[in-house]
């Protein structure tokens, strides 16, 4: 594969463990570049590990990448203006959406793109989606090659994107879809865009994390845990997305290597 840079605006609450899910998921052969909102700590005190290893958001540096990822983040529930990096995120977006390297929104980063480039307006859910669900493939893609129709990955989000709206946008796709009805993945029929709403870069014990998290958090009241997440044998942990992990973002790093090329 052509050596590819890519950059990744980590926006997670836990992001050494973003960080190292990432590198996992896409491998030794490609250079990572993480960065961290440069308006959302301007103020406020950073782990050192975290400042060693990424630094503020830099869009001056953007043209230099082959391809770019927006993490998810745990403010699903805020209107989009709420968000304190509302503004620096918008400007990478557009800054994104104009130079059109190969761009990769994974849940909420997925929900922010959707809204700045295509006026996607986002829902609260009525609970949360948490757990292991069985993903439907509705439209052949690239990005989708080796993975088996029904394929496992995990959820976690508050929130969804307006159907009706990304099925009439002419511009859309919808690719994959989970067994309860929610988006999986969608792709740009013109742009070099993807949003990914499942998480998969998350390693076998990420749900597990993520709901000790909650419930150890006073904001958030009778956590559940995830669903056919554990097994029924040892209520531990299953990895059952990690094939499709491993395809999915390798298919992807190959889009943005095929894109070097042709641009070169």
């Amino acid at each position: 594969m052509e050596h590819i840079k890519i950059g990744i605006l980590n926006l997670m609450q836990n992001k050494l463990e973003t960080m190292a899910n990432f590198k996992i998921a896409l491998g030794d052969e490609v250079e990572l570049k993480f960065y961290y909102s440069a308006t959302r700590y301007v103020d406020r005190n950073l782990d050192e590990h975290i400042t060693e290893n990424m630094q503020p958001l830099d869009l001056n540096e953007i043209k230099d990448l082959d391809g770019f990822i927006i993490t998810g983040s745990p403010v699903e529930k805020l209107d989009f203006p709420q968000v304190s990096y509302f503004d620096e995120i918008n400007e990478l977006l557009d800054l994104l959406d104009q130079i059109n390297i190969p761009q990769l929104y994974v849940c909420w980063g997925a929900m922010a793109a959707l809204n700045r480039l295509y006026n996607i307006d986002k829902k609260i859910l009525p609970h949360k989606a948490f757990g292991i669900f069985q993903n439907q493939i509705l439209k052949n893609s690239l990005l989708l090659e080796n993975i088996s129709d029904n394929f496992p990955a995990p959820h976690a989000r508050y929130a969804e994107m307006n159907h009706e709206q990304i099925i009439n946008n002419p511009e859309l796709k919808v690719e994959a879809i989970s067994e309860n009805g929610l988006l999986t993945l969608i792709e740009s029929n013109k742009k070099n865009q993807t949003f990914i709403f499942s998480h998969l870069e998350y390693q076998k014990d990420g749900l597990d994390k993520e709901y000790h998290r909650e419930l150890n958090s006073p904001k958030i009241k009778h956590p559940l845990p995830a669903l056919n997440y554990y097994s029924s044998l040892d209520h531990k942990p299953m990895f059952s997305w990690r094939q499709t992990q491993r395809n999915f973002y390798q298919n992807w790093l190959q889009t943005v290597s095929s894109h070097k090329l042709t641009t070169c």
